[in-house]
Order: structure tokens, then sequence, then C-alpha cells
């Protein structure tokens, strides 16, 4: 009797422990990825908005620049032009006739002189010269500082300038100034026509 009464105690106690064994419903059990747990799911990457492209400055030639630049391309016409003294036409010119025939043909007023293309412009540094600056150089005497040549600068280089004049042995010509020490050893100063006057003659 004893053994039976056990018996159906430990049913009874199978029966209850049964019941109570945690429940998890199907929502709770399919909500989770194992694939795309927090641990493994890479947060979405913030959108990064393309950068702007911003357009290159474009530089917008003056009206003193064009006519610089016209000065040159005009002046380049006359290469192979003959040295003559005191000429002033194509036919001839010396080192001032000539920036002045290209200066007037291009509606500026140049002056004649060398000593008055001195008085409208300014000097600067050499290492500062531009297209359309004036070059001033010693005559054959190497001891005297009075200016005996002039040249106008066609381009700008890295080691120095090109001017374009007319000299004495082989007329009108392109020289490269670093290349020839003739030249270099006679520099005295480079000058740039003043703003003012400069855009004062190209009005008339």
């Amino acid at each position: 009797m004893k053994k039976r009464a056990l018996f159906y105690f430990l049913i009874g106690m199978l029966v209850v422990s049964c019941t109570k064994r945690s429940y998890i419903s199907e929502d709770v059990y399919y909500s989770v990825d194992f694939e795309e747990s927090p641990a493994t799911v890479s947060k979405p990457k913030p959108s990064v908005k393309p950068e702007k492209t911003i357009p290159a400055t474009v530089e917008v030639p003056t009206k003193r620049n064009t006519q610089i630049n016209d000065i040159i391309d005009f002046a380049e016409n006359f290469i192979g032009t003959p040295y003559k003294y005191g000429g002033t036409s194509p036919s001839g010119f010396d080192c001032s006739g000539f920036i002045m025939y290209i200066f007037q043909n291009n509606n500026v007023n140049m002056p004649r002189t060398i000593d008055d293309m001195v008085k409208i412009s300014n000097k600067v540094d050499k290492d500062n010269v531009q297209p359309g600056d004036l070059v001033f150089f010693k005559g054959r005497n190497l001891s005297s500082n009075s200016i005996g040549h002039v040249a106008l600068v066609t381009e700008k280089t890295k080691d120095g300038f090109k001017m374009i004049h007319s000299s004495t042995s082989k007329g009108v010509i392109i020289n490269d100034f670093e290349q020839y020490e003739y030249w270099k050893s006679r520099y005295l100063f480079a000058a740039r026509i003043k703003e003012e006057y400069f855009q004062q003659l190209t009005q008339k």
C-alpha cells in the first residue's frame, strides 16, 4: 500500500514539473534573426552628399592685357627687319623707333625717345617683369650708366624673360635674356607703363 502511494506521488510531481516549463511564443522566437543580430548588423552608413565642384576661376583679360598681347603679336611680324639709325618704319628701325612704332600702331601714343618712355613708366624688379614691360640697357660703353637701348618683354620664363627689340647687328629679333651675357652685363632696369597713363592713352 505504501509503495503504491509513493508511486502516485512521484507521478504527480512529474506532471506538475512539466506544466511549469517556460514557454516561448512564436512571435518572440521568430523576432530574432541570428545572422542579423545587433552584434553582427552594421549600422547603415549615413548618406554622404557629393562634394560640390567649384569651377576654376577664369581670369578675365583686362583691356590693358588684351592690348599688350596685340602689341606683342604685332611686333613679332617685324622679326628680321633691318636696323636703321633713326628708323621708325618697317623699312628699318632703331631700338626706340621700333618700340614707338609697335605701340602707336596699337592705339598707344608711345613717346619717341627713351628718356620719355622712362617718364611714363614705373620701375619694376627684374624678377617681377611681365609681358609688355620695357627693359633698358647700357649702350656700348659699359662704364656708363646712361640708357643706350630699350626692348619689350614678350614672355616670362622660368629664369628670366624673353624680349623683342631692334638690335644693331641683326635687326628685329627675340632674345632670351638669360642666354646672352652681352645683355645681362648691360642691364639697367625694367619699367611698366603707368596704369593711369596707359588707360588715358588707349582711350584716344
